[in-house]
């Protein structure tokens, strides 16, 4: 049967079936997920910054906010039905473990276990400050140690150190002085009414040096000094008398300290390590016959002036230099010292 409109179609059980409109044909690959590969740079990059973090403590930072927006690219890559799966799963891992490193090196710099060992170094030059001190210390505290001599160890320093020498007898004698000494004391005794006694100094070759240290022609217990007023070349002491006589050489640091009241009939010698003081002396002979002479011998090596240099009684004041000094007394009657 023919139509008007044309031939009819055929009449079979065939059946047309179109493609739905927007289906890729079979066979062809899916698009490239950018979402993805951005996912897979950014999570790159935030592992990159994780790293440095060991070294830079805000590193850690820049990588978690870096992960953290490649975890998000990453995962709505995922979601895209028409889009690669394989390099959004890569960005996605890739981004969570970058995350999870940059979030391990801040907990560490939180808990201190990271960035202390950076900051030590700069501590470490307080210690080298200290050594300073110590030298500004010694040089004050080494002058104030330095102990001031004593009275015997300036006696000493002048007219040096020897054994004592004793000696006795009943006349004449001659007693050797220790050699290299330059001064000392002589402390003698002599027991004989209106005889002569005498001690003078010889030097070597057996000459008179100086003015006798004792002339008397009375009984006599007294110490006298040698090598104070001038330099003595003296090696002996010649001893004149026609009765019982002792003598006694010794340093100059034998001799006793000057107490604030001394007294005596004969000659006498002491040591005074005192400052500036006023000495005041009496004595009681009466004619011209009794001399009454007062010396000091000061820090100079020789040449100390007399204080008192008189015959006859006194009574008076003089004043007396700081020691430390050589005092020295020739008397022949009953003499006094007080020092105020």
């Amino acid at each position: 049967m023919t139509n008007a409109s044309g031939p009819n179609p055929p009449d079979d059980d065939r059946t047309e079936v179109l493609d739905a409109p927007g289906s890729e044909p079979e066979g062809q690959p899916a698009t490239r997920n950018g979402l993805g590969v951005g996912a897979l740079v950014v999570g790159i990059v935030a592992a990159v910054l994780a790293l440095p973090a060991f070294a830079w403590q805000w590193a850690w930072i820049a990588g978690v906010v870096l992960a953290a927006i490649g975890l998000v690219l990453g995962i709505v890559g995922l979601t895209k039905a028409d889009r690669s799966k394989g390099v959004a799963t890569a960005g996605t891992v890739v981004s969570g473990a970058a995350l999870v490193l940059a979030i391990i090196v801040g907990v560490l710099y939180g808990t201190g276990a990271l960035g202390t060992g950076g900051t030590q170094p700069t501590a470490s030059p307080t210690p080298s400050a200290s050594p300073s001190a110590s030298p500004t210390e010694t040089p004050t505290s080494t002058p104030t140690q330095t102990p001031t001599p004593t009275v015997q160890e300036w006696a000493d320093q002048t007219w040096g150190t020897f054994a004592k020498v004793d000696a006795s007898g009943t006349g004449d004698d001659v007693v050797a002085i220790p050699d290299g000494i330059t001064g000392g004391i002589v402390t003698a005794t002599f027991d004989g009414d209106d005889a002569p006694f005498t001690l003078t100094l010889l030097d070597a070759s057996n000459q008179a040096s100086g003015d006798p240290l004792v002339e008397t022609t009375d009984d006599y217990d007294g110490t006298t000094a040698w090598g104070v007023a001038d330099a003595s070349s003296a090696r002996s002491v010649q001893v004149t008398a026609t009765g019982s006589w002792t003598i006694s050489i010794q340093q100059m640091s034998a001799a006793s300290e000057l107490p604030n009241a001394a007294n005596g009939e004969d000659d006498a010698v002491y040591l005074y390590g005192g400052g500036a003081a006023t000495l005041a002396a009496t004595h009681t002979g009466d004619d011209a016959e009794d001399p009454f002479v007062v010396a000091q011998q000061s820090q100079q090596a020789f040449g100390g002036a007399a204080l008192i240099d008189v015959t006859g009684a006194y009574d008076g004041s003089v004043p007396l230099a700081a020691g430390p000094s050589v005092v020295t007394v020739i008397a022949t009657e009953d003499w006094t010292l007080s020092v105020g």
